[in-house]
């Protein structure tokens, strides 16, 4: 299977994210989703060089903007503000995360022709994009942080907007930047609720919920 520039672009990201399953540290894993998130970028740039369709750059730029350095900077400064540096209540070690983590890049490679897109250009990246489903459900399903749940998500979505990039012949543009948009207002809204659940629990971590019950 021949793999164009975006296929390894894909997998680079792909990668990105498999390192994040090992991370423990916030920050780092928020550096990851930055440089991951920059990575699908440009592929929106190559997509645009593909198409020559000035709207790819756009839409390059806005995620760039928008997804590659705000809201990872806003997690930061949230993280910052409760007084939280690592996720310690990992359900699993970060050694056998970043194991799982593989595996999951290993199953989108060997699932990418039951997933690829109708006469897509680039069927190595649908394989990369379902990668990144797995790997941010992995880490929603494995982290207990609130703050780290919601890089989960962001690396999830990730996955959605980088099928939708490359397996179709273009979502219109205002589609796209309209999902851009409604991520960073989520965002926003869950960093407001971590910052808020401070006050109530010391950790923010989500299993403290369970006392809610009754």
């Amino acid at each position: 299977m021949h793999l164009s520039d975006i296929d390894l672009l894909t997998a680079a990201a792909a990668i990105v994210g498999v390192w994040m399953c090992g991370v423990t540290r916030i920050e780092g894993m928020l550096w990851g989703l930055a440089v991951q998130t920059s990575l699908l970028g440009l592929v929106a740039v190559f997509r645009g060089m593909e198409f020559h369709a000035p709207a790819y750059y756009v839409l390059a730029a806005v995620v760039i903007a928008i997804k590659a350095i705000p809201i990872p900077y806003f997690l930061s400064w949230i993280a910052g503000r409760v007084g939280i540096q690592r996720d310690r209540g990992t359900v699993l070690a970060p050694h056998i995360a970043l194991l799982v983590g593989c595996a999951a890049l290993a199953a989108g490679y060997f699932l990418t022709r039951r997933v690829v897109g109708l006469d897509a250009d680039h069927p190595g990246a649908a394989g990369m994009a379902l990668a990144h489903l797995f790997v941010g459900m992995l880490l929603m399903l494995t982290r207990r942080l609130a703050i780290t749940q919601v890089i989960g998500f962001l690396v999830l979505e990730n996955g959605i907007f980088l099928y939708a990039l490359t397996q179709t012949h273009g979502m219109p543009l205002m589609v796209e930047m309209g999902v851009v948009l409604d991520v960073m207002v989520g965002v926003m809204v869950a960093g407001l609720v971590i910052f808020r659940m401070k006050g109530s629990f010391e950790h923010i971590d989500v299993t403290a919920l369970r006392g809610l019950r009754g």
